[in-house]
């Protein structure tokens, strides 16, 4: 079994997207004909009825759909009995255009025959231009641009009211209103040369902000008189006091006493495990005489390191502790500190007076 060529296969591919695209074309082109048509039907029915304003959009759509001669020329009619005359005149000509293009002889004899009874009815507008129009100088009548070669031709227009519009850079725009209704009549919306568009107003910078006067000394009032009230300076805010150690002497002799209370709790406990286990760590360490026993160094070793601790934290959390300073007492002598004093059996504190 042979295969298809690569060029083949792209081909045979690009056939069958065409194809699916005519299947698909031609459902939505007999979907909008249905539509067109059904629109047809609905503006015939209402413009037999009189409502003409109402037929005029349904027939705008139908021929958008499926555009034919035959919705256009109905269109045409439709736009002369709501008075749009300009319009009308215009969809005539153009159905008699096409109605020659397609051999339909009748129905282009009786196009042209309604247009040319319409003229006499046509309103007709004409926009000028200076001569010395600039050369990016745009009319727009309508919002629809007005391109050079309508300017000084009359133009039929729709019954109604116009604006007429003209821009150019660098130049003031031009805009003018009319409403036309008489039939047969012309009008003329002459563009005045444009006038030079004026700057933005320059922005006055922010005034410079002035020093205060100086203060001026205001003699006291006399007795008696009453007393204006007179801005006086923001008070500062108050300063933060200053702060010290209570007592720095208490607070190390704090700190140095727990230390050492430390020191003999773990002494002793290591004295009372040493006795339990049999070892002789209270002689090697001397804290015992002779006839003492282990475990009774332990448990003073214990005992005084607790005792220790007790004095000393208390000791270094008042001595550590902050106060504001007191500016009267900033210049006296001290106040006396205690002494810590060790001896072979003994530990305590003295002052000096």
């Amino acid at each position: 079994m042979t295969s298809l060529p690569m060029q083949h296969l792209g081909r045979l591919l690009a056939l069958a997207m065409f194809l699916a695209a005519l299947v698909g074309g031609g459902r939505d082109a007999r979907a909008d004909t249905a539509a067109a048509q059904a629109l047809f039907d609905a503006a015939r029915q209402l413009m037999a009825q009189g409502k003409h304003a109402d037929a005029c959009p349904k027939l705008e759509e139908s021929q958008r759909l499926d555009p034919g001669i035959g919705t256009q020329f109905n269109l045409a009619v439709c736009y002369e009995q709501i008075g749009r005359t300009a319009s009308a005149w215009s969809m005539f000509l153009e159905v008699a255009g096409a109605a020659k293009a397609a051999g339909q002889v009748e129905r282009e004899k009786v196009a042209r025959q309604r247009a040319t009874a319409l003229e006499p009815r046509l309103i007709r507008l004409t926009i000028t231009a200076p001569g010395d129009a600039p050369a990016d100088l745009q009319v727009k009548r309508d919002g629809a641009v007005v391109g050079r070669a309508q300017w000084g031709i009359p133009v039929p227009v729709d019954p109604g009211k116009h604006t007429i519009e003209a821009t150019a850079g660098g130049k003031a725009p031009f805009t003018k209103t009319i409403e036309l209704n008489r039939a047969g009549t012309s009008e003329t919306v002459a563009i005045p040369p444009l006038a030079a568009e004026a700057p933005a107003p320059a922005v006055a910078p922010p005034p410079a902000t002035s020093a205060p006067p100086p203060a001026t000394s205001v003699p006291a009032p006399a007795t008696g008189a009453a007393l204006a009230p007179v801005a006086g300076p923001v008070p500062a805010p108050p300063a933060r006091p200053q702060m010290r150690r209570r007592s720095k002497g208490m607070m190390v002799t704090g700190i140095v006493l727990t230390s050492l209370g430390t020191v003999a709790l773990i002494g002793g406990g290591l004295v009372l495990a040493s006795a339990d286990s049999g070892d002789t760590i209270g002689d090697e360490l001397g804290y015992i005489d002779e006839g003492e026993s282990e475990e009774d160094a332990g448990a003073a070793l214990v005992v005084g390191g607790l005792v220790l601790a007790g004095v000393g934290i208390p000791l270094a959390i008042i001595g550590g502790r902050q106060v504001p300073v007191d500016p009267e007492k900033k210049a006296a002598a001290p106040a006396p500190s205690p002494e810590l004093v060790l001896g072979p059996r003994y530990a305590g504190l003295r002052w000096s007076m």
